[in-house]
């Protein structure tokens, strides 16, 4: 009776799992081939190296829904809002007028400060001419980001650093 039953969970283990589909590696046409039980070819799959992917297809050269590429399916767009965008845009632009006017103010007020040093006539044209020649021509051939009330600062930190490092060596000769 053992014998029987291992038997009989063989034969169905065998049967429930066996190959239904071959796949054939064909070299001439240079894909895969899927055959059924009884030798017939039923489809290929062969590998577009343009899209790097396979594509199977059936015997008749369609190919199959299954694998076939689907158009991207995308949601409707949003509406947008433009009181809001008019909004931002007045900010920033507002931002950029501020920042641009600070830093304005910002080399008035060092042309000044050069002005009323205590130096002679020659240095101090000379600390003008440099700062004009190094630091205001940088200033306009540079793109800055004026919107940014950090590159704003940063810019004026570094206006007061190049006009100090300017007068220290005018100076010192």
């Amino acid at each position: 009776m053992k014998k029987i039953t291992i038997s009989v969970c063989l034969l169905l283990g065998i049967l429930c799992f066996s190959q239904s589909i071959t796949r054939k590696y064909n070299s001439y046409y240079d894909r895969y081939e899927y055959y059924e039980p009884n030798g017939s070819m039923i489809s290929y799959e062969k590998y577009n190296s343009f899209t790097k992917q396979w594509e199977m297809y059936n015997v008749d050269g369609t190919a199959v829904s299954s694998t076939a590429r689907k158009p991207t399916q995308y949601r409707d767009p949003q509406e947008l809002n433009i009181s809001s965008l008019g909004n931002a845009t007045t900010i920033l632009q507002n931002r950029y007028n501020n920042n641009v006017q600070q830093v304005q103010n910002t080399i008035n007020t060092i042309s000044n400060q050069i002005n009323s040093l205590d130096i002679t006539d020659e240095q101090r044209k000379l600390i003008s001419d440099t700062f004009q020649k190094s630091c205001i021509n940088e200033i306009n051939r540079t793109r800055i980001n004026y919107a940014s009330a950090n590159e704003t600062s940063r810019v004026i930190q570094w206006l007061y650093d190049s006009v100090n490092t300017i007068i220290r060596n005018v100076t010192a000769n």
